[in-house]
């Protein structure tokens, strides 16, 4: 028996949801079953930047309290769907206990704050860029792409607690 793993904040292209559904169930047309399994959440403290020559963004820590990502809270429903989120993301990214403020339905705080894993950059340094990372300009020029590019491939998780 496997207990739910800690919820995760996500801030980049797995918020779009085509994308995360295919890491977590391997089909991109999954939208409908990862969507009950994320809410508008924001992560302070951390700023969210672009990073050279590539589609995805960096996490990075700030001492302005002031920053903050938007995003999603992700409660994965077993060790699998955790073990393929840590799979996607890779070794740049250090999986980083923060305190999340969900947000209502009108992209303000909630009052109610979690404790969730966040993929912050761990990566070269040199590699992040000033600008901000954009979702809308993602999903719009790279995510079809991506889906094209993952289609046929299986992240390492196994099935044997879904």
């Amino acid at each position: 028996m496997s207990t739910q793993p800690r919820p995760i904040f996500i801030y980049g292209t797995m918020c779009a949801l085509p994308l995360l559904s295919w890491v977590l169930t391997g089909d991109a047309s999954n939208v409908d079953s990862v969507s009950a399994l994320v809410r508008q959440a924001r992560v302070s403290g951390y700023s969210r930047f672009s990073l050279h020559n590539r589609d995805y963004p960096a996490a990075v820590k700030q001492d302005n309290i002031s920053s903050s990502i938007d995003g999603y809270l992700l409660t994965p429903q077993t060790a699998s769907q955790r073990r393929k989120l840590d799979d996607f993301e890779g070794e740049a990214y250090m999986p980083t206990l923060v305190t999340v403020t969900i947000l209502d339905s009108n992209g303000e705080p909630s009052g109610e704050t979690v404790d969730a894993d966040m993929y912050v950059w761990n990566g070269d340094m040199e590699a992040v860029s000033s600008e901000p990372w954009d979702l809308d300009a993602f999903i719009r020029e790279r995510l079809a792409d991506w889906i094209d590019l993952f289609e046929g491939m299986e992240l390492v998780g196994g099935d044997q607690d879904q």
